[in-house]
């Protein structure tokens, strides 16, 4: 490590603020060893239409409310430096004097189903944007926000990512990065700048995007209001910071094509390491070192689908305790987990999960294994839709809240064809984390930073289990194509 002095003990702070809620973690510089861990949920509004809207004052009070549980927490720590990481393709819209003209759109919002049409059939999305057009981009959000609220929109000044408003109110600063930027569907990749020709076709200005930066460069320093708000020191920096994708890849030692990256959140993303920017059958993303991408397939609704589960048909009870009371299979019921539509095994946003097989002798057990199963095997497809023909992975790290599972990590590892390991506190709000050393000097390189991950291999279950795993699978992907178009 090298850089700042280390003569006191120093924290790097990472702040993930997620689709469900924020996550703030403190890192030892020295060791690399995780010393605090704070997190709180986010309120969102979801309508009958599709819309799904997040307050941005709820995005600022929560993390204010983290941080505050954080500094609690360490004791004789000083902080050298904080980290931003946010969800992607939301939709928040500023005005001339710096304040939201409305709530934010997340990525989860289904509004903008006839935006995404028209989009679709513009060439330059693909071409220049380096993605597909579907309803998770920000693009289509844009275009129907300008269709729909014209009034609004006209006094739009700014176009803003999660993360980026948070950075302005502990900074001052509105800037994002490029892995945020190239989420949009509206940044050129290869010419690394705002496209007008993909604002225009929204109904926009690129005169809308942010000035931006790479991940680790150092947005600007906490501002006195900032530190009397959250209890971060002034004068603190605090580095760009980027998209949750790219720092879930970091933050689970994702470095090259040879580890698949498995991230489980509200929605899950398989994630490879490419020197090639071509997105092939999935998504691409740029990467958290600013010179690679990410090649990205989904499962929009992971977590989002355990939580309806434990508080809906589990009577708040916890998803694994009840799966270990069934068997692998679940009797024969299949759960398919596209609540917000699927991207793998085939790209539909308009198709819906289900309970396919379910008779009277399912009960709560049954129902709650088939959800770990569902995600599994969906999550099996989102990473064999990433595997190169010319090549393989070896290993696949997982991340996130439902891979600590353990019916999931079952079913998911008999499936596929690799080596598993967990990476213990890996994901975004590490990913956060190590930009800030990085911008800090504090490390040298993503590998230095990642030396100190707690990464334990998963073994696989006996093979009569992975037998029935594996019949299970099948029966999900026969369920999948009847339901999907």
């Amino acid at each position: 490590m090298i850089g700042l002095e280390l003569s006191t003990k120093k924290v790097l702070v990472g702040i993930d603020l997620g689709t469900t809620g924020v996550k703030a973690v403190a890192l030892d510089v020295i060791s690399g060893s995780m010393v605090g861990s704070s997190y709180t949920s986010i309120l969102t509004k979801v309508t009958s239409d599709g819309g799904h809207e997040q307050e941005p004052e709820v995005w600022w009070d929560s993390v204010v409310s983290v941080l505050g549980q954080l500094m609690k927490s360490l004791g004789t720590f000083e902080i050298a430096s904080v980290g931003l990481s946010g969800h992607m393709h939301s939709l928040l819209l500023i005005d001339d004097s710096d304040k939201p003209i409305s709530a934010a759109m997340t990525w989860a919002d289904r509004r903008v189903a006839a935006d995404t049409l028209r989009l679709s059939q513009i060439d330059l999305f693909r071409s220049i944007g380096g993605n597909s057009v579907v309803d998770a981009f920000t693009a289509p959000k844009l275009a129907w926000f300008a269709r729909t609220r014209p009034k609004d929109f006209l006094r739009a000044k700014r176009l803003v990512l999660a993360k980026d408003y948070i950075g302005f109110l502990l900074t001052g600063i509105w800037c994002t990065d490029t892995t945020d930027a190239i989420g949009t569907l509206l940044y050129d990749f290869e010419k690394a700048r705002w496209s007008s020709e993909l604002f225009e076709a929204t109904g926009a200005s690129a005169s809308l995007g942010l000035d931006v930066k790479l991940p680790w460069e150092i947005r600007g320093t906490v501002t006195s209001q900032a530190s009397i708000s959250t209890g971060l020191p002034m004068g603190t920096s605090v580095a760009v910071g980027a998209g949750d994708v790219p720092l879930a890849a970091l933050g689970g030692g994702v470095f090259d094509s040879k580890t698949v990256g498995l991230n489980v959140g509200t929605a899950a993303q398989a994630l490879l390491m490419t020197s090639e920017a071509e997105a092939g059958d999935g998504f691409l993303f740029g990467s958290a070192n600013g010179k690679d991408f990410i090649r990205m397939s989904s499962v929009y609704s992971a977590g989002a689908s355990v939580l309806w589960a434990e508080e809906n048909i589990l009577s708040n009870r916890p998803i694994n305790d009840l799966a270990n009371l069934s068997e692998p299979g679940s009797q024969g019921l299949s759960y398919l987990p596209f609540m917000f539509g699927s991207a793998s095994p085939k790209k539909s946003d308009s198709v819906r999960a289900a309970f396919f097989g379910l008779t009277s002798i399912h009960g709560g057990p049954d129902l709650a294994s088939s959800v770990l199963e569902g995600i599994a095997f969906a999550c099996a497809d989102a990473i064999e839709a990433l595997k190169p023909s010319d090549a393989n992975f070896e290993k696949v790290h997982l991340v996130g809240g439902v891979s600590n599972s353990t019916w999931f990590q079952a079913a998911l590892s008999s499936t596929i064809e690799a080596e598993f390991f967990h990476v213990k506190h890996g994901g975004s709000a590490l990913g956060a984390a190590i930009t800030a050393g990085l911008g800090a000097g504090i490390f040298s390189s993503e590998k230095e930073a990642a030396s100190a991950m707690e990464i334990s291999p998963i073994r696989r279950t006996e093979s009569s289990k992975r037998e029935a795993f594996c019949e299970a699978r099948i029966r999900y992907q026969s369920w999948c194509e009847r339901l999907i178009d």
